[in-house]
C-alpha cells in the first residue's frame, strides 16, 4: 500500500516538473554556444543577441570569433564562428566549456525530424509536451553522455500560423526567422546541443523555398553562401572513426525521376563512394531505401517506396566501406537490412514531428530497387536512437555497434546490432508507465493528487506565460 508521504512526494515532483518544463516559444535561447563537425575540422558556433561576437579561449589562448551573419530583420541575432585547430584540448566561450570530438567514437545519438508541424491544416500541438516532446527527448538523449549527436535533418516545421481551434499551438511563431528556429530547435534542444558536437544533415524542410536561409545562417558548418543554394556539395568528416559522409539531398523528388536532378546527384554519389574509405556511415536526410504507409485500398495496405532518383544516380552500387545509410524524412523508426551487396538503411525520423502511420505489412521479404529485404521493422513512436561501439574495429576497419531504440523517456523500444553489412533488431520490453501504482485502496487519493497537480500545472504555466510576456 502506498503511504501518504510517498504520494505527497509524487505530487511535489509533478509541480517541480511543471515549473521546470521549457515552454514551446516563450524563451530566447541566445546566447547559445555549441560545436559542429565540418569538412575542415571542428567549428565553435555562438548565436548571441549582442552585436559583437564574444572572445573564445582555445587551450588557454584568447581569440576573436568571426561574424558569420550580422543581425537583420528576420534574424535579430549575431552568428559567430571560430575554427578549432586540430589537436585542441579545451575550448571555452561564454563561461561554457565546449564539447570536442573523440577520434574513435564510442557513443552516438541519432535524432531527426524534430520541429513542430504547422502547415495549413496540418497542425501539431506545439505547446503540449506530450504531443511535441522534443525538450524531453533532448534531455534524455543528453543523459546518455554521447560523444556525437547526428541530426538527420528537418529542424524547422513552423511554416504557417497556428489554427487556434485545431491544436494547442496558440502564439507560435512561424516562417524562416529566428523566432521560429528558436522555438523549433534552440530552446527545446539546448541541452543536447551542448552535450556533444553535432554532425548535421540538411533536410527538405531546409530547402530554399522553406527554411534554407535559416539553415545556412544558423547550422551549416561551411562558409555562409551568398544566397541559398539548391544543391550543396557532399563532404566527409574524416577526423572521427567511423568516417561520416554527408549528402545534401534536400532538393530531390521523392517519387519521380527528374533528369536535372539525376544529372546533379550522379557525380555526388560517385564522390561519396570514392571517399568512403574502409569504414563510413552515409548520412542523408531522404532515405536511400524506405517503405511508407500510403493508405488502404479494398482492405489492403498501400505502400510507397523511396528514393528512385538517388537509386538510379548511384546504380544501387556502394563502396564496401559503407556500413549503413542513416536518414530521416519518414516520421517513424525503420530498419531495412539486405545482407551482402547493399548497406542496411536506418531511418530515425521520429524525433518529435507529427508521426506518420506505421507500416503494418511485414517488411521482411519485400522487394525494393531489385533486392529483397532480409530483415525489416518499423515503429511509429516518438524517440531517438543510441549507438554504442560493441566490439573493436576489425582488420577491415569496421566495428559492431549496439543500437538502443529509445522512447521519449529514454526507455527501450527495441535493441539492434549493426555490423558485417547487416542491421538486425530484437524486440525489448517497453517500460510500463505507472507500474508502481499497485495499491487499489489508494486510487482515490492518487486521482485526487493527480487532479490537483494538473490544476496547479495549469496555473503554473499561466504564471510563467505572464512572466515571460514582459
Amino acid at each position: 500500500m502506498l503511504r501518504f508521504s510517498a504520494l505527497l512526494k509524487i505530487f511535489l515532483a509533478l509541480i517541480f516538473f511543471a515549473l521546470s518544463l521549457p515552454t514551446a516559444h516563450a524563451q530566447n535561447s541566445a546566447p547559445i554556444a555549441f560545436t559542429l563537425l565540418g569538412p575542415n575540422g571542428v567549428l565553435a558556433r555562438v548565436i548571441t543577441s549582442d552585436a559583437n561576437c564574444p572572445e573564445i579561449s582555445i587551450d588557454g589562448s584568447t581569440h576573436a570569433m568571426q561574424v558569420r551573419a550580422a543581425p537583420d530583420e528576420n534574424f535579430p541575432v549575431t552568428v559567430c564562428d571560430a575554427a578549432l585547430p586540430q589537436g585542441t584540448r579545451e575550448a571555452r566561450v561564454l563561461d561554457q566549456q565546449l564539447k570536442l570530438p573523440q577520434a574513435q567514437l564510442e557513443r552516438v545519438v541519432v535524432i531527426g525530424d524534430t520541429g513542430c508541424r504547422l502547415k495549413g491544416e496540418h497542425v501539431q500541438s506545439c505547446n503540449n509536451p506530450a504531443q511535441w516532446p522534443l525538450a524531453q527527448i533532448a534531455e534524455n538523449a543528453a543523459k546518455t553522455n554521447p560523444q556525437l549527436v547526428i541530426h538527420v535533418g528537418d529542424y524547422h516545421y513552423r511554416e504557417s500560423p497556428c489554427i487556434v481551434d485545431k491544436a494547442d499551438c496558440a502564439g507560435s511563431p512561424y516562417g524562416d526567422n529566428w523566432a521560429a528556429w528558436n522555438a523549433d530547435l534552440f530552446t527545446p534542444a539546448r541541452s543536447l546541443l551542448q552535450a556533444a558536437p553535432w554532425a548535421i544533415v540538411r533536410g527538405n524542410h531546409e530547402d530554399c523555398a522553406r527554411a534554407g536561409n535559416g539553415y545556412f545562417r544558423l547550422l551549416d558548418p561551411r562558409p555562409l553562401p551568398a544566397s541559398c543554394p539548391t544543391y550543396s556539395d557532399p563532404y566527409a568528416i574524416e577526423y572521427v572513426e567511423p568516417r561520416l559522409l554527408i549528402l545534401d539531398n534536400s532538393a530531390v523528388n521523392d517519387y519521380e525521376i527528374q533528369q536535372d536532378q539525376l544529372a546533379a546527384y550522379k557525380p555526388q554519389l560517385e564522390w561519396m563512394n570514392a571517399n568512403a574509405g574502409n569504414n563510413a556511415w552515409w548520412l542523408q536526410h531522404d532515405p536511400m531505401y524506405v517503405f511508407g504507409h500510403a493508405g488502404e485500398k479494398d482492405g489492403k495496405e498501400q505502400l510507397f517506396q523511396d528514393q528512385p532518383t538517388l537509386q538510379q544516380a548511384g546504380n544501387n552500387a556502394y563502396a564496401s566501406g559503407v556500413q549503413a545509410f542513416i536518414s530521416g524524412h519518414i516520421h517513424l523508426f525503420e530498419v531495412l537490412s539486405f545482407g551482402q551487396g547493399r548497406p542496411p538503411q536506418l531511418v530515425v525520423g521520429n524525433g518529435s514531428t507529427m508521426l506518420d502511420t506505421a507500416v503494418s505489412t511485414p517488411l521482411t521479404g519485400m522487394e525494393i530497387a531489385g533486392m529483397k529485404v532480409g530483415y525489416g521493422v518499423n515503429y511509429a513512436q516518438f524517440g531517438f536512437v543510441t549507438m554504442e561501439r560493441a566490439s573493436p574495429s576489425t582488420s577491415a576497419g569496421q566495428a559492431q555497434w549496439a543500437l538502443g531504440v529509445k522512447n521519449v523517456n529514454g526507455g527501450d523500444l527495441d535493441k539492434c546490432v549493426l555490423g558485417g553489412g547487416v542491421l538486425l533488431c530484437g524486440q525489448a520490453a517497453v517500460p510500463q508507465v505507472g507500474a508502481d501504482f499497485a495499491a487499489p485502496t489508494n486510487w482515490w487519493l492518487v486521482l485526487a493528487l493527480i487532479g490537483g497537480a494538473i490544476l496547479f500545472i495549469g496555473l503554473a504555466f499561466g504564471v510563467r506565460g505572464i512572466w515571460q510576456s514582459h
